[in-house]
């Protein structure tokens, strides 16, 4: 047999294991997830949030559903905050952690946020699916204290008044984000966008 077919056989078999691993990981996590998928941010929907939600050196960031970390590494890398993710996919927890792997300030757990009290947050992102952002918005509005920021990628809180409302500049994840910042009593008002100049 030449080298070349055996190759290809082994290529194959690789992709074929991947995939595997992938569905069972979805399968794993679907009483917690609901069926929402493992889906990474792209790089220019994260810039976009963090040109617009300035952060402070020592600000605590939780990631709900981290996936590969990518949010918790650039803002730690840009702001130097406390960066926190939780993750129950097994193989996005794996990339993660493989991601952060060294960097000081960042934590990745294998764990379901909806068992963790948010309440220290200073800034919490999500990209979650429509389904639970209604159980979120309770969680959030029992946990957090006033003045912190949420970040939804695609989807709006429900019952929340709008903040402001930044599309990253792509066709492809041209998407909303939307910024909050919550109050306490209204639940909700505007986050204010970063002067660009500042950068």
């Amino acid at each position: 047999m030449p080298p070349w077919v055996l190759i290809i056989f082994v290529v194959i078999g690789v992709l074929v294991v991947l995939k595997i691993l992938f569905a069972l990981s979805l399968l794993s996590v679907f009483p917690v997830t609901g069926g929402a998928m493992f889906h990474p941010s792209a790089r220019v929907r994260v810039k976009t949030f963090l040109d617009h939600v300035t952060m402070k050196t020592g600000d605590l960031l939780i990631d709900i559903g981290c996936g590969d970390g990518r949010v918790l590494k650039e803002a730690n890398r840009r702001y130097g905050v406390k960066a926190l993710g939780f993750e129950v996919n097994p193989l996005a927890y794996i990339l993660a952690r493989f991601r952060t792997m060294g960097m000081k300030g960042v934590e990745v757990k294998w764990m379901d946020f909806w068992k963790v009290n948010v309440r220290d947050a200073d800034v919490v992102f999500c990209y979650l699916f429509p389904d639970v952002m209604g159980r979120l918005t309770e969680k959030l509005e029992g946990e957090l204290r006033p003045g912190t920021r949420v970040i939804s990628c695609n989807f709006p809180l429900p019952g929340w008044k709008q903040g402001n409302v930044v599309f990253p500049q792509s066709s492809r994840h041209g998407d909303p984000i939307y910024l909050y910042r919550f109050s306490g009593d209204n639940r909700s008002f505007a986050v204010e966008e970063k002067n660009r100049g500042d950068e």
